[in-house]
């Protein structure tokens, strides 16, 4: 499908942003907290499909950086007294940083190798987090502090979402943006034939790192609302489960680094099943079929629903 580029992209996405905002706050207040939590979702889909599917880089490290999000935003406010809108900048920073290094540290595994490493990563955090005392809560976590702004009123819980809806907005045009770049192409050269990548002249080791980079902030700013959305965080919330059923998105979604996909496996596999809660523990099953029927019947993922759209083959995000 041809698609014209936008000659002002951030306003674009600003604006579709506003629209979507919008629109959900008619919706009612439970409805409105799934939304946002489905906007969490959103957002380290998007980050997992441009490192695993753009860059062919395998973690399981999207918990860890959840839990960088998270406690980092809660602990600056407490124990810096912060504002929110200041700590989340500064743990998105801190988690891209944080990221990169761990993509340095990385550079010479692939694939299986690769994963356990990040594995290794999140289990590591993991344990600091448990017996970090005071500073961490322990085992019980921390209590998110009111969302306060000075001169104006708390933030309610109806408006955080809205917010986390607006930032999900703003990361995918993000994702967009990059992987359509010269970045986002030398990313794809990598995963496609890294050896081909270097005879090209494309730096892979700086690519590398840039594409963990990238989705380490991307997933800490998702912790860290998602972390503002209930209230608090706790260690048994950032597990291997967690970084695993983000990869099972990624993998529905589809293993090219769609967008598209990223973007419609949460809906798919979070959302739905979430709307169907009074069905208790048929959930479970609804969820399975949905989860084994995309498997099957699409079996490169749910991006290949664009070739069924007209004008049929151009841009996978």
């Amino acid at each position: 499908m041809r698609t014209i580029p936008s000659r002002h992209p951030v306003a674009a996405a600003v604006a579709a942003g506003l629209v979507l905002v919008a629109l959900a706050s008619f919706v009612p207040p439970y409805r409105l907290f799934i939304v946002g939590q489905l906007s969490v979702v959103v957002m380290v889909t998007v980050g997992l499909a441009v490192l695993m599917g753009g860059a062919g880089l395998l973690s399981l490290a999207s918990a860890a950086f959840m839990a960088v999000g998270g406690y980092g935003a809660i602990m600056l406010m407490i124990q810096w007294s912060l504002p929110w809108f200041v700590a989340v900048p500064v743990v998105v920073a801190a988690g891209a940083v944080l990221g990169g290094l761990l993509g340095f540290v990385t550079l010479r595994l692939s694939g299986f190798y690769l994963a356990i490493a990040t594995l290794g990563f999140l289990q590591v955090l993991l344990a600091l987090l448990k017996h970090g005392g005071q500073l961490t809560g322990g085992g019980y976590g921390l209590v998110a502090p009111l969302l306060a702004t000075p001169g104006l009123p708390d933030v309610p819980a109806e408006w955080l979402s809205l917010l986390t809806l607006f930032c999900a907005v703003l990361t995918v045009a993000a994702a967009v943006t990059v992987t359509r770049s010269r970045i986002g192409r030398a990313w794809i050269a990598i995963r496609d034939n890294e050896a081909a990548a270097r005879m090209q002249g494309i730096d892979v080791r700086r690519m590398k790192v840039l594409a963990f980079a990238f989705t380490s902030g991307l997933t800490s700013l998702a912790g860290a609302l998602h972390a503002f959305l209930l209230n608090g965080t706790n260690p048994s919330t950032y597990t291997m489960n967690l970084s695993i059923f983000h990869i099972t998105l990624v993998v529905v979604g589809g293993m090219s680094g769609s967008i598209f996909g990223a973007v419609a496996a949460p809906l798919v596999l979070f959302f739905l099943p979430e709307m169907f809660t009074a069905l208790g523990e048929w959930r479970d099953f609804f969820y399975g079929a949905i989860l084994l029927l995309t498997l099957v019947l699409m079996p490169s993922g749910l991006s290949s629903l664009l070739r069924y759209l007209p004008g049929q083959g151009a841009a996978r995000t």
